[in-house]
C-alpha cells in the first residue's frame, strides 16, 4: 500500500486498519541495520544552548573549547570559523568543565555532569582524559561523581590534576569533594570530603605556587518538589601543601549557612583572590575579596545575582582591580569588587546580547579580548564587552518539546530552554540548506510545548515556562494569550515545562494541565477544568537533606514552580474521550469521557516505587485501552529506565525496559502505521523496538544528548527529534521499520513514499565558511532497501507508468539496509553507480546527467539476489508552480529530443565535412544552450516551465537538419 493511500484515511481509521499488524516474526531490527540511515541536523544554532566553561589559551586564543551543558564538548581551531563536536561517540553529553594543560595544551581534561541545578540538569559518569588536543579520548574514572563544577590541571606538570566533585544532585552520596591524581588520571584520591550532601562546586590553583590550592564547598539537594541550595557544609577550604591537607578559611567569611560560592584567583597577582558567596542574610550575600592568599575575606559589595544559577567571577589576568561576574547580567567592577556596572547592557528585552552568562575567557595577551558564554551560546569581543559578535555556528540548542504542521513541506516548531521559540520549515528551497534566518522565533522566553493545529495551519497553540499558554497566527506572529484563569480565591499551580495537547480529533479541542486537566473545545477562548488530580501533598513537611522543607532559606525551590501538576498529556488516536494525564507527584490518570471523570492507575505498575515521576504517557492505535507509559527517578538519584505497556486502560502494567540501558526515559512515539514500532527517547540515547518493545536497538548516527522529544510525522512518516543539547534532528521516511516483520530475507525493497518536484535556488552568494547551514534531504526521493546474505550486483531501476526505463543504478550490494536517492532526473548512463553526494563545499550535486521527469506514476525495481522487489509510487508536481501536467509533459519531451539530437549529432560529427561539421556544431550549440537553460547549470537553477516557441523551434531545427543529413 502506497502512503498516500494510507494517508487518504482519516488518522483514527487508518490506526484502527492497522491496529492488528502481527508483532514481527522475523528477527527484530538491530542497531547493525540501522547503520546506513542518515538522520539530518536542521538547527537551530540561531539561538545557541547553555554552555558552562570556554577555554583557550594565550599563545593561540584561536583554539576555543566549549563545554555545553547537555550537546557535548566542542573545538575550534580557527576563532570559532567552524567547529568539531568531540565527543558524540562517548555515553554522556553534559560537561562542567573543561581545562587545558598550561604547560603542553594537548592533554585535555574533562569532567562531566553540568554543575548548575537546574531541573533539566543533566549527569555524566566522570572524567575523560585527551592526549591529542581531544582527537580521541580515555575514561579516566570517578563515574559516580555525576557532576563536576571544575577541572584545575598544575601549571608545570599535566600529571598532576584536581577535580571538584560536585556528587549526585538528587541524592546523598559519598562521591563529593576534591579528587586529585599525579599520574595523569591512572589512579584517583579523595583528598577533600565534607560530608555525603556537599560537594566541591569550584576550585583554583595558585600559578606561582601550586601548593596553594582553593575550593569552594557546595551543600545542594533537588528533588521534583523542591530545592535547597545552602546548608552547614559551604565553605571555603585552603591546602597549602598540593591537596593532601585541608583546612576551613572562616576569618571575614559569612558565619552562617552558606550556599553555592565561586573563587577566582589573580594570574598577575596570586594573593589577591575574589569570591561569590550566597547566604539566606542579604547583609552577608555578595562579593567578596582576599588580598592575603585566602586567609582573610572582606566583603566589597552585596552584587551576587542569583548565586544558585551563576556564582561566576573572573579577574583580568593583567589587572586584579578589574573583576567579572557572570549572572543573569555580566557585569565589570574596576575597582576591586566595590562596585559593578553591566557588561553587555541590553536596551530592552530580546535586543542586544541575550542574559544568563555562566563563564569566560580573558585573553592575557589582549585582555580587551575574552570570550563569553552562557544560556545562549558564545560571544566574542574585542573593546571589554561593548560590542559583541555572536558566534552561533553550531548547535547546542536545548529542545523541550517539538510540534508539527500540515503544511507541504511540514513546519517543525521548537520550544528552546531560555531561547524563546522557533519554527522552520522540514526541507528548505535554499541551496546552501536551512540558514539561521529560516529559523522564525514565534516566542519568548522558555519555549515549552508546541501544538499546530492539524485541521488549520494558520494556528499554532505555543506555551513558555510556568503555564503561559498562548494562541498564535502563523500567518502574522500575533499571540494571544490563553491561560487558564483560576476562580477568585483561587490559584493554579503549573509545572515549569507545562504540557499542552491539541486534540487529533476535533480543531477545537485543545488540553493543558495544571493540578487539574483544562479542557477547552473554542480553541481556548473558554475553559472547564476537571477534578483535581493530584496527591495534594504538603511539601513544606516534607524533608529535604534531613531539614524540613518549610525551613529552607537558601535557594529554596529555585526553578520549581509548583508540584503535584501534570506534566504529560496523551489523547487516543483511536477514540477522542479517552485522555490520560500524568501527574508529577506520580498519580497517573486515565478518563474515558474527555476529561469529566477519572480513574487513577499509576499505583498499579509493577515494580515501580510509588510516587515516581511519569516522564511520558502516549496513547497507542493498536487498542482503546493500550497505553505506553515512561517514569523517570532521576530525580530520587535512580537512572534506571523504567517503561511500561498497559492494554486495559491502565488495570495492569507490562514492563518492557529489559535491554534498555542505564539513562532515564524522557519520551516515546509510536509508528502512526504499526503500533508495534515504537522510538524512546532517553536522557543519553535514542531506540527502537519492532517488536513492541521485546527487544531495542540504538538508533545510530544521531548525537549523544537528551531526546526531551520526539514524534513520528502523521503525513510524511519523518522522525522528527527534539533534543536537549543538539536542536531538531529529522530521520526522513521510517516506513522501513514499520515494515520490518513483513521485509524479504533475500531481497526487499521498502514503501517508497511520494515525491514533490523541488527545484532548490541558489538564493545567497559566495556564503563565509563561519555560518550554519541545517541539512536539507538528498535531491529527490529516497529509496530503502534490505539485502540478505549473498553476493552478486544489486540493481535499481525506475520505471515511468509507459514502462519507459527512466534511470538505473549499480546500487551497494552488501548484506544489510542500505538507503539511495534518485534526484528526479533522467538518467542516460547505461553503466551508472550510485554514490552517496558528499563534498565539503558543495552542497549538492552540481552534475546532474539528465533532466526533471514529468509527475505521474513511477515503479522502482530491485534486482539482487536473484529476485525481483518492485514498489511503485508518484512524482508530484512542485506544490509552488503554477504548472500543468501538460507543461511538465512538453518540458521533458522537449529535452528528451534534445538528448536525442545531441546523441545523434555527436555520432554524426566524427564522419562529417567541414562544412557540415560547422553547421552540426552550430545546431549543437544551439540546443545544448536551451538544455542548459531549462536545466541549470552548477548551482545556479533552471526553470521548470516548458520551453518557448524559439527554443522550440530552435530544436525542431536541429532535427530537420539531421533528417536532411541522414535521410530522415
Amino acid at each position: 500500500m502506497r502512503r498516500s493511500a494510507v494517508l487518504a484515511l482519516p488518522l483514527s481509521l487508518t490506526a484502527l486498519a492497522l491496529s492488528a499488524i502481527p508483532v514481527a516474526a522475523q528477527t527484530p531490527i538491530t542497531t547493525a541495520d540501522m547503520e546506513r540511515l542518515l538522520p539530518r541536523e536542521i538547527g537551530p544554532a540561531v539561538s545557541g544552548g547553555r554552555h558552562h566553561d570556554v577555554e583557550s589559551i594565550a599563545s593561540d586564543p584561536s583554539l576555543i573549547y566549549i563545554a555545553s551543558a547537555s550537546g557535548g564538548l566542542w573545538r575550534s581551531r580557527n576563532r570559532g570559523h567552524t567547529w568539531t563536536n568531540l565527543t558524540d561517540h562517548l555515553p554522556v553529553s553534559t560537561f562542567g568543565d573543561v581545562a587545558l594543560s598550561p604547560s603542553s595544551p594537548n592533554i585535555v581534561f574533562a569532567g562531566t555532569g553540568e554543575q548548575n541545578n537546574r531541573q533539566s540538569t543533566s549527569w555524566g559518569n566522570g572524567v575523560y582524559r585527551s592526549s591529542d588536543g581531544g582527537n580521541t579520548w580515555e575514561h579516566v574514572g570517578l563515574e559516580e561523581t555525576r557532576h563536576i563544577g571544575e577541572v584545575q590541571i598544575h601549571p608545570r606538570n599535566s600529571d598532576i590534576v584536581f577535580v571538584a566533585a560536585l556528587g549526585n544532585l538528587w541524592a546523598p552520596s559519598e562521591e563529593r569533594g576534591v579528587y586529585r591524581t599525579v599520574d595523569g588520571g591512572e589512579t584517583w584520591e579523595k583528598v577533600l570530603f565534607i560530608d555525603a550532601y556537599t560537594g566541591v562546586v569550584d576550585l583554583m590553583i595558585d600559578p606561582e605556587n601550586p601548593r596553594n590550592v582553593y575550593a569552594a564547598a557546595y551543600q545542594r539537594e533537588r528533588k521534583a518538589w523542591g530545592f535547597r541550595g545552602g546548608g552547614p557544609g559551604s565553605g571555603i577550604y585552603k591546602s597549602t601543601d598540593g591537596g593532601s591537607s585541608w583546612r576551613e578559611i572562616t576569618d571575614g567569611v559569612p558565619d552562617v549557612d552558606k550556599g553555592r560560592i565561586g573563587l577566582a584567583i589573580s594570574a598577575s597577582n596570586p594573593s589577591v583572590l575574589m569570591a561569590l558567596i550566597e547566604t539566606a542574610d542579604r547583609e552577608l550575600t555578595g562579593t567578596y575579596r582576599s588580598e592575603d592568599a585566602g586567609e582573610s575575606w572582606e566583603r566589597m559589595s552585596g552584587h551576587n545575582g542569583r548565586p544558585m544559577y551563576y556564582s561566576h567571577i573572573y579577574i583580568d589576568p593583567t589587572d586584579d582591580q578589574r573583576v567579572y561576574t557572570m549572572a543573569t547580567n555580566a557585569s565589570v567592577s574596576t575597582n576591586g569588587g566595590r562596585s559593578f556596572t553591566p557588561v553587555a547592557d541590553d536596551p530592552t528585552y530580546d535586543v542586544g546580547v541575550h542574559l544568563d552568562h555562566h563563564s569566560m575567557w580573558i585573553n592575557p595577551s589582549d585582555p580587551s579580548h575574552f570570550y563569553m558564554t552562557g544560556d545562549a551560546g558564545l560571544h566574542e569581543t574585542y573593546d571589554r564587552g561593548i560590542t559583541f559578535r555572536k558566534l552561533n555556528n553550531f548547535v547546542t540548542s536545548q529542545a523541550y518539546a517539538i510540534g508539527v504542521d500540515h503544511r507541504k513541506p511540514y513546519r517543525v516548531y521548537v520550544g528552546l530552554q531560555d531561547n524563546h521559540s522557533f519554527a522552520t520549515a522540514n526541507e528548505g528551497r535554499r541551496w546552501i540548506g536551512i540558514v539561521n534566518d529560516d529559523w522564525q522565533q514565534v516566542g519568548f522566553s522558555d519555549g515549552m510545548y508546541w501544538q499546530p493545529n492539524p485541521f488549520d495551519t494558520t494556528q499554532a497553540y505555543g506555551s513558555s515556562w510556568n503555564g503561559n499558554y498562548f494562541r498564535t497566527d502563523t500567518r502574522t506572529g500575533d499571540i494571544l494569550p490563553i491561560t487558564p484563569l483560576a476562580p477568585e480565591g483561587e490559584s493554579y499551580r503549573w509545572d515549569f515545562v507545562s504540557p499542552m495537547m491539541q486534540s487529533r480529533h476535533d480543531a477545537d479541542v485543545v488540553y493543558v494541565a495544571s493540578q487539574y486537566l483544562h479542557r477547552s473545545t473554542d480553541r481556548g477562548a473558554s475553559w472547564t477544568r476537571s477534578e483535581d488530580l493530584s496527591r495534594g501533598i504538603e511539601t513544606d513537611d516534607l524533608l529535604i537533606q534531613g531539614k524540613r522543607h518549610a525551613d529552607v532559606r537558601i535557594s529554596r525551590d529555585d526553578g520549581v514552580v509548583g508540584f503535584g501538576v501534570g506534566v504529560t498529556l496523551s489523547e487516543s488516536p483511536l477514540e477522542a474521550n479517552i485522555v490520560w494525564v500524568g501527574m508529577d507527584d506520580g498519580n497517573v490518570h486515565v478518563s474515558r469521557d474527555a476529561g469529566s471523570t477519572f480513574t487513577e492507575v499509576g499505583r498499579n505498575v509493577p515494580g515501580l516505587p510509588d510516587g515516581s515521576y511519569p516522564s511520558r504517557i502516549a496513547a497507542s492505535a493498536a487498542s482503546p485501552g493500550t497505553a505506553w507509559a515512561a517514569f523517570d527517578r532521576h530525580r530520587e538519584g535512580d537512572f534506571a529506565p523504567y517503561l511500561y505497556r498497559t492494554t486495559d486502560f491502565g488495570a495492569t502494567w507490562s514492563p518492557l525496559h529489559a535491554g534498555l540501558p542505564e539513562g532515564s526515559l524522557l519520551s516515546i512515539a509510536e509508528h502512526p502505521t504499526n503500533p508495534n514500532v515504537v522510538f524512546v527517547g532517553s536522557e543519553h540515547a535514542l531506540f527502537v523496538s519492532t517488536d513492541t518493545g521485546a527487544s531495542w536497538a540504538k538508533v545510530p548516527n544521531v548525537p549523544t544528548t537528551a531526546y526531551d522529544d520526539i514524534l513520528v510525522h502523521p503525513r510524511d512518516l519523518d522522525l522528527v527529534l527534539g533534543t536537549h543539547g543538539r536542536g531538531v534532528w529529522i530521520l526522513d521516511d521510517t516506513q522501513l521499520f514499520a515494515e520490518w516483520s513483513e521485509a524479504a530475507d533475500d531481497a526487499h525493497l521498502f514503501t517508497v513514499p511520494d515525491r514533490e518536484i523541488f527545484q532548490y535556488w541558489k538564493d545567497t552568494s559566495y556564503r563565509a565558511h563561519a555560518e550554519f547551514a541545517g541539512t536539507n534531504p538528498p535531491d529527490g526521493v529516497e529509496l530503502t532497501y534490505r539485502l540478505g546474505a549473498g553476493s552478486g550486483p544489486a540493481t535499481l531501476r525506475i520505471e515511468n507508468a509507459r514502462g519507459e526505463t527512466v534511470r538505473t543504478f549499480a546500487v551497494p550490494s552488501d548484506e544489510g539496509v542500505h538507503r539511495v536517492n534518485w534526484d528526479l532526473h533522467w538518467g542516460f548512463d547505461e553503466d551508472e553507480v550510485w554514490a552517496r553526494w558528499e563534498h565539503p563545499e558543495l552542497e549538492r550535486d552540481i552534475q546532474k546527467s539528465g533532466h526533471w521527469v514529468a509527475p505521474g506514476e513511477f515503479t522502482a525495481v530491485l534486482e539482487a539476489r536473484g529476485t525481483t522487489s518492485r514498489q511503485s509510487f508518484r512524482v508530484l508536481p512542485d506544490p509552488s508552480m503554477p504548472l500543468t501536467q501538460a507543461d511538465y509533459e512538453l518540458r521533458e519531451s522537449a529535452l528528451n529530443r534534445v538528448h536525442r539530437v545531441v546523441t545523434r549529432i555527436e555520432a554524426r560529427m566524427s564522419e562529417a565535412e567541414a562544412d557540415e561539421r560547422r553547421t552540426l556544431q552550430t545546431h549543437l550549440r544551439n540546443v545544448q544552450r536551451i538544455a542548459g537553460s531549462l536545466r541549470g547549470s552548477g548551482a545556479r537553477q533552471g526553470t521548470l516551465y516548458p520551453p518557448t516557441t524559439q527554443m522550440l523551434e530552435r530544436i525542431t531545427a536541429a532535427e530537420a537538419m539531421l533528417d536532411g543529413m541522414t535521410g530522415g
